[in-house]
């Protein structure tokens, strides 16, 4: 049987490497699909639609580049690994994650209010294209400041 103390620092060192694991995976689901999200808009931007104005490319536009800045956020964990690999530091790592996956989801959310925003301008008036996009914004929103604001 053995020592416990032993177990417990086995446990703990193990776990710092899985939640290194855990950020990798969650860096791989939002890169992907944040990826497929900015192929959609690349192809509406090249294939505009003939009734599109120029508020509509403009807005497209700004879609078209926070879903990149979205993209790039949920690669710079491997980056950022890639280039303190000899002094890796776990903690540090897992802080610059959450920070790097943070602006990402900002950046996507924007990315998906706007687009959701010029899908209804072609069946509504603008003003209420965007007032009814941003429900889900503000529920993002709402929900990011009740877990931050939390005490477990």
């Amino acid at each position: 049987m053995p020592c416990k103390s032993h177990d417990s620092i086995k446990r703990s060192s193990t776990e710092r490497y899985d939640r290194v694991g855990a950020a990798w995976r969650w860096s791989q689901i939002l890169a992907s699909a944040s990826s497929i999200l900015f192929g959609f808009f690349l192809n509406i931007a090249v294939n505009a639609p003939s009734y599109f104005r120029f508020l509509d490319n403009v807005i497209l536009l700004a879609a078209l580049y926070a879903a990149t800045v979205a993209t790039v956020m949920f690669i710079m964990p491997v980056i950022y690994h890639s280039t303190r690999y000899r002094q890796f530091d776990v903690d540090r790592f897992l802080f610059r994650s959450k920070k790097y996956v943070l602006i990402g989801i900002i950046c996507i959310m924007i990315a998906m209010y706007l687009g959701l925003g010029l899908t209804l301008d072609s069946k509504l008036p603008i003003q209420i294209a965007f007032s009814v996009a941003s429900f889900p914004l503000i529920f993002f929103v709402f929900e990011l400041f009740i877990h931050v604001h939390r005490k477990d």
